[in-house]
């Protein structure tokens, strides 16, 4: 079927300084005939040629176009709405005397993906509108055909940051080796958008040549870069490994934290005695990615260095031990991390508490106990959570009393841990607990009741069916379905 355009409603002068809408049917840029002119249907064809609107449309409205930036956007926004068919006239769009239409149109191009716009895309890179061009490199790098390379490539040296950026992110996608040393180039440019968008480049590539300088990257001034620098070797896998560690060693501590923390990304053991030492690093961020990447490693042989690193005297480093110990999970770190229950910093309290949990040995139980009545509500719940995790009977009573501790998360977590314990005498404070003034406390309740399967819950559980939320009203309802499957399976000779 041949190519019908698109249609645009404009306003148009007529009689008496009146306007009223006509419909265009634009078949190319700047290029239209008349859709529907209401002038036809009040005057006939023959008057509606002398009709005002017909000579403002036939004599004044070519002009009227090429200055109407809006118009001119919408009908670019047409086209690519009307896909394949619409892609000559977007292609002559990229001519427009309005840099706007021209970064417009090189948008639509590049979303639509069809390989005849890369010649005048390449073009387009050499646009006086810096966003313009910054438009193309975007479209040309959606678009994947290597003919625009080495275009892309020259655009790296553009006077526009932002050009330089969307070049180097082109040349990622690309996936091009020959774009590798000059996005290594890129890594040393002025601004750091661009240093980090060659970083993230180089990341996809994948070119063990960019390890020295992504390294490198590590300790740049900017966040971001750094960031994107991280990132971009952890892709890398395998091979960034031995200059991860050798980075562990930099004069930077920013790079020192970075490589560390790539190095619990890629879970390489060979990692593991050289962040054992990281632990003794002179800056406390770099010690505590060092215990975070350990724990990530899930290694035992760093359990004795993670203990001692809970006396650290910078609390970020023992939270991090102590989450660490809890995601390697072995016994030995058990009395140290009953110890850090006490520690001064609420976080470390809390992440021993986590630990304690997962770890899930019973002589924990009395320290958590105690830490139910901790001054800080991220202690209490975390010990609420692990007490549900160690399933002891002994915990009960006191986690039936934080159901009315003042904070809602360390509720929630008490009825919760309840509900994995098992025991009926938590059955009516559960019941009181439905009428929590936060929904979340009242469905953990309804659902602990559910885990308890006490048919003298079903009662409140009914009620609860009206609650003004839904995720309470759910948990109710399968609270009633779990305690009569139990009685029904009760009863079963």
């Amino acid at each position: 079927m041949a190519w019908q355009g698109v249609e645009i409603e404009i306003q148009v002068p007529c009689a008496e300084g009146q306007t009223h809408p006509v419909r265009l049917r634009f078949t190319g840029w700047g290029e239209f005939e008349v859709a529907y002119n209401p002038c036809e249907e009040l005057l006939g064809p023959v008057f509606a040629r002398m009709a005002a609107c017909t000579h403002y449309l036939h004599e004044k409205f070519p002009e009227a176009f090429r200055n109407d930036t809006y118009l001119k956007r919408r009908l670019v926004k047409a086209f690519g709405a009307a896909g394949a068919p619409a892609v000559l006239a977007l292609i002559q769009a990229l001519g427009d005397s309005d840099w706007d239409v021209r970064r417009a149109a090189a948008e639509a191009l590049g979303k639509l993906g069809d390989p005849q716009a890369i010649p005048a895309l390449i073009q387009a890179l050499g646009d006086s509108g810096w966003d313009v061009r910054a438009a193309a490199a975007e479209a040309l790098g959606k678009l994947g055909d290597p003919q625009a390379i080495p275009a892309l490539i020259q655009a790296l040296g553009d006077s526009g940051w932002d050009v330089r950026a969307a070049a180097a992110e082109a040349l990622g996608k690309l996936g091009d080796p020959q774009a590798v040393p000059p996005l290594i180039q890129a890594l040393g440019d002025s601004d750091w958008d661009v240093r980090a968008a060659a970083a993230e480049a180089l990341g996809k590539l994948g070119d063990p040549q960019a390890v020295p300088p992504l390294i490198k990257a590590l300790g740049d001034s900017d966040w971001d870069v750094r960031r994107a620098a991280a990132e971009a070797l952890v892709k890398m896998g395998t091979p960034a490994v031995p200059a991860l560690i050798q980075a562990l060693g930099d004069r930077s501590e920013n790079v020192r934290r970075a490589a560390a923390e790539a190095l619990g990304k890629l879970g390489d053991p060979q990692a593991v005695p050289p962040l054992i030492q990281a632990l003794g690093d002179s800056d406390w961020d770099v010690r505590a990615a060092a215990a975070e990447a350990l724990g990530k490693l899930g290694d035992p042989q760093a359990v004795p260095p993670l203990i001692k690193a809970l006396g650290d005297n910078d609390s970020a480093v023992r939270f991090a031990a102590a989450w660490a110990l809890g995601a390697i999970g072995d016994p030995q770190a058990i009395p140290a991390l009953i110890q850090a229950l006490g520690d001064s910093g609420w976080d470390v309290r809390a992440a021993a508490a986590e630990a304690l949990g997962k770890l899930g040995d019973p002589q924990a139980v009395p320290a958590l106990i105690k830490a139910l009545r901790d001054d800080w509500y991220d202690v209490r719940r975390a010990a609420a959570w692990a007490l549900g995790k160690l399933s002891d009977p002994q915990a009960v009573p006191a986690l039936i009393q934080a159901l009315g501790d003042s904070d809602r998360d360390v509720r929630r977590a008490a009825a919760w841990a309840l509900g994995k314990l098992g025991d009926p005498q938590a059955v009516s404070p559960l019941i009181q607990a439905l009428g929590d003034s936060y929904w979340d406390v009242r469905r953990a309740a309804a659902e602990a009741l559910g885990d308890l399967g006490d048919p003298q819950a079903i009662p409140a559980l009914i009620k609860a069916l009206g609650d003004s939320y839904w995720d309470v009203r759910r948990a109710a309802r399968q609270a009633i379905q779990q305690i009569q499957t139990k009685q029904s399976q009760t009863k079963r000779p």
